[in-house]
């Protein structure tokens, strides 16, 4: 249980930097296309081993980002509303707390506390980071019954019912300045809330950047095999079939063909190109 009495939880700070997508499809489009025409010239190159096997591997790559960006696009604008929801309902709960206690340590010339609540302004908690306002929301927590001598735990209820002076000194806190148990407790009840919101949407979110970086990394290797292995390959039918490999070459012009024409020289031996190798750019 989640709990403010006594021990704050503690959150690590966590940044989540997601993937531009956009670009990754638009290169999954193009190798759909690759693959299309290749498909569509499949008895030029089918008796070629290494060349079979090459484009073997682009189509399971391809349908592995095909389906990991089936599940990058997963909606969860759910978790995010419900989180954004909180936010400004414990905004709102902080800052009229922090309102109280200003108007506390002016009228009480409590210099320390003046200062240390003078730069939270309505515009600052609205605009801080969602773990600074869980930093902001806590310490107005604790300010609050520091100065408001609310008891939180039910061994202090006890002996603060006891205690008729106790009882009248926080009566007369609440009637001067309009901080109650109430508000304390709806701000704690806030915090909680709204951190658990946050929690189940950095999962979400967290699902979405494991899934970006997967997708980056099977990008990668795809651009290694079409540009050092399949775009090669097919030069070996630059006379043979040249309608194939005109219809390839126009393809594959804008992105990485204009390297390989400048490296091709490098690969004059094409028995070299099709010897066996360990590995062929295979994805985990």
């Amino acid at each position: 249980m989640i709990t403010l009495r006594n021990r704050f939880i503690i959150i690590n700070q966590f940044k989540v930097t997601m993937e531009n997508i956009e670009n990754l499809s638009l290169k999954m489009d193009r190798n759909a296309q690759v693959i299309s025409i290749l498909s569509r010239n499949a008895e030029v190159w089918n008796k070629v081993t290494k060349f079979q096997a090459a484009v073997d591997q682009l189509n399971s790559n391809q349908k592995k980002l095909v389906d990991l960006n089936g599940l990058f696009v997963k909606d969860i604008s759910a978790f995010e509303k419900v989180k954004d929801d909180l936010r400004k309902e414990l905004e709102s709960r902080t800052i009229a707390v922090v309102r109280i206690m200003q108007v506390f340590a002016h009228d009480k010339k409590i210099g320390k506390l003046q200062r240390k609540l003078y730069d939270l302004t309505y515009e600052y908690v609205q605009n801080c980071l969602d773990l600074e306002l869980i930093n902001i929301s806590k310490k107005m927590f604790l300010i609050a019954n520091k100065f408001g001598g609310y008891a939180l735990t039910f061994k202090r209820k006890i002996k603060s019912a006891l205690n008729p002076d106790k009882l009248k000194a926080t009566r007369k806190f609440e009637t001067q300045f309009g901080l109650n148990y109430e508000m304390i407790n709806n701000l704690e009840d806030a915090i909680l809330r709204f951190i658990k919101a946050m929690l189940l949407y950095k999962v979400e979110m967290d699902e979405k950047e494991k899934i970006a970086l997967n997708m980056k990394e099977i990008n990668k290797k795809t651009k290694k095999l079409l540009t050092n292995k399949i775009d090669r390959l097919v030069f070996m039918f630059e006379n043979e079939n040249p309608g194939f490999y005109e219809e390839y070459n126009e393809l594959r012009q804008d992105h990485h063909y204009k390297q390989v024409i400048e490296t091709i020289n490098q690969e004059t031996d094409f028995q070299e190109l099709l010897r066996d190798e360990k590995s062929l750019g295979e994805t985990k």
